[in-house]
């Protein structure tokens, strides 16, 4: 049996193997016959089958972009909910307080976790925000807010019209050393309702609603704080409000700050789950952190990297008008620029074209001006003029001042435009044998040290005017005195009232008239010079929409309709 098995098995061994030879003889007839002898058959053609294959691969590769093409006329992207939005930002934030405002990123975050009664839209206009509406007496004297019902703080707690007047209460008392003060001066509010706020001016003031922007603040988590430790308070690490975002880290130490959508926004959920704020040292950081995927946003361009910035892969550039004018602040009771005839020589002698290019770029307008040109009252019919460097050393001589003997002193903010802007102007100068110092330090040294105490010869910063030509809070004398911002410490009977005045006229042609009579005395006097108008490069991933602002106040104002930014787009059929 075993042989017999033997027999049969060697016998199929064999047969496969002669069958396999078969095959793969016939397989090597059937190549050379048909394909490989009738590739040399067509030698003559050759180059031409290739010249066919490789056109029809280009169609085919044209009819795919064609289909493509064709998707997207009948296609849109659009974006829907979820994801994080991270924005890069340049130094850092410790305090998070509407009524202490420490930073343009601090604002940035108040914005988005607080908010005011009015917002700004995105034409400078006055929308509702907290209040659904307001009216205004004939007079001018009384504002009436009716409130929104169904907020609630973060916390869940209720927001009622007691918050608002607790807030008005907060800023003017003199211990809580709010910057906002000279803002509310004189300013009463009564609340008949929860939902209805009254207040009540001491005379007119056409500007009036620009203060009322300014976040809201919980009284049920502040009360108990003596306004004298308001600055110290934990809640200005662990705020609470009723914006868009609520605070979900806090952490400066980190370098980052975290919010999360507020599911009961009033204007309904935000389309992101979470906003961010990373912090780094320099703007050339915030872009290598954008192309390292680390943010959405490497937030505001500044001059130094503009160029570093359009290279950027799939960034978007948004170009904003801002009210704020860069300038050189002359202390006017220091014992060297008591002279007005020196602080308009000065003034006088500074190419501003200059320095905002070399300062800012080009991003800006050259003005001269406190007050902005297209606002109600603005003039330059009495400024005098610039100076050439010739004229200028003349005028020098003949006030006294002989070349090398001048000495002057600056600060201004540490690793910014404003520093580049000091040292143009430190060059401009040395040509007229004037020896200018300059002190850079950062933001928060710069407000305590120098700013707030007037701690300083010279000093070079940038002041937001904000949509109203009343620049009372900036030069009139009551404000020469912290918490004021008249920060030149400028004294004229002249301006003040003119100042008065204008703030409390709503005639247009009257204000222009009080404004001008303002600005002839401004001019005059001399208590600073104003370089450039400012202009607001924002930039974020080409993937992100709902961005809708085009005129802003403030940076901040960049958010309005920030519940409906969106990260994440798909294509979807246009109907």
């Amino acid at each position: 049996m075993f042989n017999y098995f033997r027999f049969r098995w060697r016998r199929a061994v064999r047969r496969a193997r002669r069958n396999t030879r078969i095959w793969r003889q016939w397989s090597r007839n059937y190549i050379d016959r048909h394909i490989w002898g009738k590739w040399h058959q067509v030698r003559v053609v050759r180059r031409f089958l290739l010249l066919w294959w490789a056109l029809a691969a280009v169609a085919f590769v044209g009819l795919l972009q064609q289909m493509g093409a064709l998707d997207r006329l009948y296609t849109t992207a659009v974006g829907f909910p979820g994801g994080t939005y991270t924005e890069a930002a340049v130094g850092t934030v410790q305090t998070l307080n509407p009524l202490l405002p420490e930073s343009a990123t601090a604002d940035d975050i108040n914005r988005l976790v607080f908010s005011g009664l009015t917002r700004y839209n995105s034409r400078r206009q006055h929308v509702p925000d907290l209040a659904t509406s307001w009216d205004v007496s004939p007079d001018g004297k009384t504002y009436t807010f009716h409130l929104r019902h169904g907020v609630k703080w973060h916390d869940g707690v209720p927001f009622t019209s007691a918050d608002v007047a607790f807030t008005l209460t907060a800023i003017q008392n003199p211990d809580s050393r709010s910057p906002l003060a000279s803002s509310w001066q004189g300013v009463t509010c009564d609340t008949p309702d929860n939902y209805t706020v009254v207040m009540k001016l001491p005379q007119p003031l056409d500007s009036f609603l620009d203060s009322t922007t300014v976040g809201i603040v919980p009284r049920h988590l502040l009360e108990n704080v003596e306004p004298s430790q308001l600055r110290e308070a934990d809640f200005n690490q662990n705020p609470v409000g009723t914006g868009p975002f609520k605070l979900k880290t806090f952490a400066p130490s980190a370098k980052e700050i975290e919010l999360t959508a507020n599911p009961n926004y009033y204007f309904g959920k935000p389309k992101l789950d979470e906003f961010m704020f990373k912090f780094y040292d320099t703007p050339a950081q915030t872009l290598t952190a954008y192309a390292a995927r680390q943010v959405t946003s490497p937030g505001r361009i500044e001059p130094e990297v503009a160029s570093q910035a359009r290279s950027a892969v799939g960034l978007t550039e948004y170009t904003f008008t801002l009210p704020e004018e860069t300038t050189l602040f002359f202390a006017t009771g220091d014992s060297t620029l008591k002279d007005k005839t020196l602080r308009l020589i000065l003034s006088r002698s500074i190419d501003r074209g200059e320095v905002m290019q070399q300062a800012s770029a080009g991003q800006g307008v050259a003005v001269t001006q406190p007050i902005l040109p297209g606002q109600t009252g603005y003039t330059n019919q009495y400024y005098p003029g610039p100076l050439s460097s010739a004229d200028a050393k003349k005028a020098l001589v003949a006030a006294g001042y002989k070349p090398g003997q001048l000495h002057l002193r600056l600060v201004t903010l540490a690793g910014s435009p404003l520093e580049l802007a000091a040292k143009d102007i430190q060059h401009q100068w040395s040509a007229l044998g004037i020896n200018l110092s300059i002190t850079a330090v950062d933001q928060n040294e710069l407000q305590q040290t120098y700013m707030r105490p007037r701690n300083f010869q010279m000093l070079l910063y940038g002041v937001n005017l904000g949509s109203d030509p009343d620049v009372y809070s900036f030069w009139h004398s009551s404000q020469a005195k912290d918490p004021g911002v008249n920060l030149s410490g400028y004294s004229s009977l002249d301006a003040d009232s003119a100042l008065e005045s204008g703030r409390v006229k709503s005639d247009p042609l009257v204000r222009q008239g009080k404004y001008e009579e303002f600005l002839k005395a401004w001019d005059a006097d001399a208590p600073a010079a104003v370089l450039y108008e400012s202009a607001y490069v924002y930039a974020a991933s080409s993937d992100v929409s709902g961005i809708m602002a085009h005129r802003l106040v403030a940076p901040a104002d960049r958010f309005y309709g920030v519940e409906r930014w969106t990260v994440r787009r798909r294509l979807i059929p246009i109907r």
